[in-house]
């Protein structure tokens, strides 16, 4: 690992993902297996999606303004009473669909508040030019999360749904023992005219700081447009493909491995992110993949199964390399006392069209049929894909991004970087 501190948070977070992927599997089935009703199943599920959403910018602004590691001591100390709490009423035959809604939603808040404390806590124990490789290796961590905890989840859940939330719950606490040890002093509040403006009167420019700087950065937007666009896809293909390789549900063996699949390609892209960072530039990078997604796409509606596998498999290993260009160009760029608000920023507009994806391809299937949907969904990357080979100025904006190259970005000098992690450092 880069150092001691990057090593403790990194084994923290491994830990507390990957049993927080498991517990986000077996509350809705927690709610059936008691309630019989995917409606309250599914108001739950909507209810966590719009408190996550709400409660981003506030984060943000949160993460910028008290010490992030307390913060996210706080917040793992908060999830694991959540956590041991539904265990103890599933154990007890005490749990209801109002609990599990309270205790879904203030997980969302307190994880929602917990991702941009731990940016900004990577940006000070790591040095600058290690940051690609912190980027890269946390992309790992998530997608092997992702991929881990959910058949994890449903082999524990054969031995009662109260232990996947103990083992939540535990390992909440685990990463609060860890973060408890990192070395990290938070950053002095800045002065003169990037001074916070306290107030109710100035609750809402403090809280669209982030999106204002975003807006500013013209190659940055563009490039989050683009991801945006490719989550809306890929939400879109992971319904195209599960529908068409299991037959339209009569096969759902098939479907878990189009998602088995789905989750290897992200690891595999997150192990070599940043290796293609180091060696190709961002204007190629983003026309290899929208080149290749068009292509892509309608393999995943052919309804082979060998042939979907292959193409979810390589969409998803390209979604890494994006999502390691957009946190390197925040991790990078923004200004310490707004990297919070920044990077909740780019989140919510990388994910603001995405739950139009299954959607649209429900209509789209239903009506002209899969392959139809498939060649509809692709045909925005060809008008993208072409306006990128044609114009030289978009490429060059492009190539203007942050890649944590150090020969291509200036030093920084911050309170308690990982630089001079081997001197005097006191504790945040």
């Amino acid at each position: 690992m880069i150092n001691r501190n990057f090593t403790l948070l990194w084994t923290s977070q491994a830990l507390s993902c990957t049993a927080g992927e498991m517990a986000a599997l077996a509350l809705p089935m927690a709610i059936l297996i008691t309630t019989r009703s995917p409606v309250d199943a599914g108001l739950v599920a909507t209810a966590i999606g719009v408190a996550e959403l709400v409660a981003k910018l506030p984060g943000g602004l949160l993460a910028d303004t008290v010490d992030r590691r307390r913060l996210m001591m706080f917040c793992d100390a908060a999830r694991a009473a959540l956590a041991l709490t539904l265990a103890l009423a599933l154990a007890t035959g005490r749990f209801t669909t109002a609990l599990a809604m309270v205790t879904g939603i203030l997980t969302a808040v307190l994880s929602t508040m917990f991702s941009p404390a731990e940016g900004g806590v990577i940006r000070q124990i790591v040095p600058r030019e290690r940051r690609r490789e912190a980027v890269t290796t946390n992309i790992v961590r998530t997608n092997v999360a992702i991929a881990g905890g959910p058949p994890l989840g449903g082999a524990l859940l054969g031995f009662g749904a109260p232990l996947v939330f103990l083992i939540d719950g535990l390992s909440y606490l685990a990463s609060f023992g860890l973060l408890s040890r990192i070395r990290y002093v938070h950053p002095p509040a800045p002065t003169g005219p990037d001074r916070p403006r306290r107030g109710l009167r100035h609750m809402g420019d403090e809280l669209t700081r982030g999106i204002r700087w975003v807006f500013r950065r013209r190659s940055l937007l563009a490039l989050i447009g683009f991801v945006a666009y490719l989550n809306l896809l890929g939400r879109a293909v992971e319904l195209l493909a599960a529908v068409q390789s299991s037959d339209f549900g009569s096969e759902p063996v098939a479907a878990g491995v189009v998602l088995t699949a789905a989750g290897c390609g992200g690891i595999a892209g997150g192990v070599s992110a940043g290796w293609v960072l180091k060696r190709l530039r961002p204007a190629t990078i983003i026309g290899a993949v929208c080149g290749s997604w068009l292509v892509l796409i309608p393999l995943t509606a052919t309804g082979h199964q060998v042939l979907t596998v292959v193409a979810v498999f390589t969409l998803v290993f390209a979604l890494p390399l994006i999502g390691a260009l957009v946190s390197l160009s925040v991790l990078l760029d923004s200004p310490a006392h707004l990297q919070g608000r920044i990077s909740t920023a780019t989140t919510m507009l990388a994910v603001s069209i995405a739950w139009i994806g299954p959607g649209a391809t429900g209509f789209l299937i239903a009506g002209p049929g899969a392959q139809t949907a498939s060649l509809v969904l692709a045909a925005p990357l060809a008008l993208m894909l072409l306006t990128l080979l044609t114009s030289a100025r978009l490429r060059a904006a492009f190539n203007t991004l942050s890649t944590g190259d150090p020969a291509e970005s200036p030093t920084e000098e911050e309170p308690g970087a990982a630089k001079r992690e081997h001197g005097p450092v006191k504790p945040g």
